[in-house]
């Protein structure tokens, strides 16, 4: 017997994960003026839209110019169906145990589908034979990640058991780039030339390949020529792109975390903050502690390495982080001469664009990612459920 886990009421809860779907909406749309008009926009709105809520980042990305969308897990593209999004739908990552139930819904919700190998195909070969359907599909080719997708010696057999099967449409070809966010790495290039020849040979099989994506956020950037039919930009359209756009085009974070002081204490040098006494105060000063913590989406690694901004009654002040972070909570240095009290506002991460002090001063998942030796795209997505969210212009 299961046990539902209740939730919590996120009026009692200190921490806000705040959504700005304007600002996706605004990324997309600049994301797709980098486009010509022959290339459609899939935006991948996986993981819980990076973290945004995935149905508000799909609305909104849908605003900004998108016109496919894209979620790597069946269930995720499922409920984007049920939602009533009336645009191409793709999805490419599932396991013979749960696909038996999730791939007949699938095909019958006109969802398209990834195959990556022979007994893949025949999945969902079946499911589509069991709702009396055809299923669309894209064949993944692995042109050098080493993940999903079919290697360049079986694409011919993959090819010809496509021809052979009334219940599936070759819809595509995909692949995924592993090196593109690096201009100087070669892989790119072999990767694509892998590509082309597989794409070819899949065209022996089945005849013409009617779509091609390989371009993700990075490609979408820096690379108009893989662009093809469709490009797939992911984190991009969050605000946070792995390469410099160019000069003109500035996307925005669209994800904000507050919360609140919870007290604030006057503290005299030399006394230890936090696990294993990792810092000390030089000097009397005055500390903030904050009721947020790993447990929450904040990175361990990072401990000591971000300011973050206190929105006091007389005005706003950077503070860094001192000590371990905790499961719980964070402790700030607010220094001897802070007018800070306990429920003031803490901006934990934003859009450094909204400026509090100057540009830049709001700390971005860049810096949190930085100061964790990891990438924006885990800090976004580290964020639990523990944290409410609200979608707010």
């Amino acid at each position: 017997m299961s046990v539902a886990i209740p939730a919590e009421d996120p009026r009692h809860i200190p921490n806000r994960a705040v959504v700005n779907p304007a600002a996706i909406t605004h990324n997309t749309r600049a994301v797709r003026g980098l486009l010509g008009e022959q290339t459609a926009l899939m935006a991948i709105v996986k993981a819980d839209g990076y973290g945004h809520g995935m149905l508000t980042a799909a609305r909104a990305a849908l605003e900004g110019g998108a016109t496919w969308l894209g979620a790597a897990h069946p269930a995720s593209a499922l409920a984007l169906a049920r939602a009533g999004f009336d645009v191409p739908i793709f999805t490419w990552l599932y396991e013979p145990v749960t696909a038996a139930a999730v791939l007949p819904e699938i095909i019958a919700a006109g969802v398209d589908v990834s195959v990556g190998s022979e007994r893949m195909l025949r999945m969902v070969s079946d499911a589509s034979r069991a709702v009396d359907g055809r299923a669309r599909v894209h064949v993944k080719i692995d042109s050098g990640m080493g993940r999903n997708g079919v290697i360049p010696s079986a694409v011919a057999g993959l090819g010809s058991a496509i021809r052979e099967d009334d219940h599936v449409q070759l819809v595509a070809a995909w692949t995924h780039l592993s090196s593109v966010d690096d201009p100087e790495d070669p892989e790119t290039d072999r990767q694509v030339e892998t590509f082309d020849r597989s794409c070819a040979i899949l065209a022996e099989e089945t005849g013409p390949v009617p779509l091609q994506h390989l371009a993700n956020s990075a490609a979408t950037i820096s690379r108009p020529d893989l662009h093809r039919d469709i490009v797939r930009p992911g984190i991009a359209l969050y605000g946070y792109p792995p390469l410099p756009m160019p000069e003109g085009v500035r996307l925005r974070p669209a994800l904000s975390i507050t919360s609140h002081l919870a007290l604030v204490k006057d503290v005299p040098a030399g006394t230890h903050v936090g696990y294993g006494h990792t810092w000390t105060t030089p000097e009397d000063t005055r500390l903030g502690l904050v009721p947020i913590g790993y447990a929450d989406g904040l990175h361990r690694a990072a401990s000591g390495e971000v300011g973050l901004v206190v929105r006091t009654r007389t005005g706003d002040q950077i503070a860094r982080q001192v000590g371990r972070i905790s499961m719980d909570q964070i402790v700030l240095d607010l220094g001897p001469e802070s007018k800070a009290q306990s429920g003031d506002l803490v901006i934990v991460l934003g859009d450094p664009s909204a400026a509090v002090l100057d540009e830049g001063t709001v700390p971005t998942a860049e810096d949190w990612a930085r100061a964790a030796g990891t990438i924006p795209y885990e800090v976004l997505t580290s964020v639990s459920s523990r944290v409410s969210r609200e979608a707010r212009a």
